[in-house]
């Protein structure tokens, strides 16, 4: 069975016992086929180790009818549900914090490669070393704000599906439905996901190249493992011009 035959059968079955949200139960069996893709498997394997489609609405109906919460326990359910969510609530604000923190100290070696590169020392900030090892130094803080920078945004990605998580748990326990549960973890695309994890490893590849490059190129120039004392960095006389 094809992709598109299985989600198609399995959008039918769902109408037919009546199973809420259909379109969202079905996009998300359509990424599991988008994962299990990019695994090796073939349609016809994932179709089968997911289950004929009848039997899936059929638990889906089942669910549904069990979970219905009754009358009498709704209101403490409410106010179960409102206590874990001020703790909930704490933890994300606390997580965004450090995201936005992440962030913002990406900028820092932004801006320090640029002026290595260009040349500048802005506010006089920058330790004097020559102009190449400034050049490979400057490229090293490019990259490591790019880390930084993926690093955040995979921790935005990670909040981001906590709160839906948790917000379907949520849904789940009030209403009459049976979605199923999402995952905590982020969940990409094959495609964004082999973006990602380039990017990242060729951040982390040039940054490792760099540091070791730049700190060599400084160690004969200045003649001298402690070039840092050599180029006056720490209030120390420089001995090198």
């Amino acid at each position: 069975m094809t992709k598109q035959d299985y989600l198609n059968e399995l959008n039918n079955q769902l109408n037919k016992n009546n199973v809420p949200d259909v379109d969202e139960i079905t996009a998300e069996y359509e990424q599991h086929f988008l994962f299990k893709l990019a695994d090796g498997f073939t349609e016809d394997e994932i179709a089968q180790k997911l289950g004929a489609p009848e039997n899936i609405a059929a638990q889906f109906a089942q669910v549904r009818g069990d979970t219905k919460p009754k009358k009498g326990k709704k209101v403490f359910l409410v106010l179960w549900l409102t206590i874990i969510g001020i703790f909930e609530v704490m933890l994300y604000v606390a997580f965004l914090w450090f995201i936005v923190a992440m962030f913002c100290a990406s900028l820092v070696p932004a801006i320090l490669g640029v002026e290595l590169i260009a040349g500048m020392n802005v506010m006089n900030i920058l330790p004097p070393m020559p102009y190449g090892a400034a050049v490979i130094f400057g490229i090293m803080l490019l990259s490591l704000c790019i880390l930084l920078v993926v690093a955040a945004l995979y921790c935005l990605a990670y909040l981001r599906q906590m709160v839906r998580a948790s917000l379907r748990w949520r849904k789940n326990m009030l209403n009459d439905e049976a979605l199923p549960p999402l995952p905590f973890n982020p969940q990409f695309s094959p495609k964004a996901k082999r973006a990602i994890r380039a990017v990242f490893l060729w951040a982390l590849l040039i940054f490792g190249i760099t540091f070791v490059s730049g700190f060599a190129i400084l160690v004969v120039y200045t003649q001298s493992w402690g070039f840092w004392h050599a180029l006056g960095w720490f209030g120390y006389p420089a001995t090198i011009h």
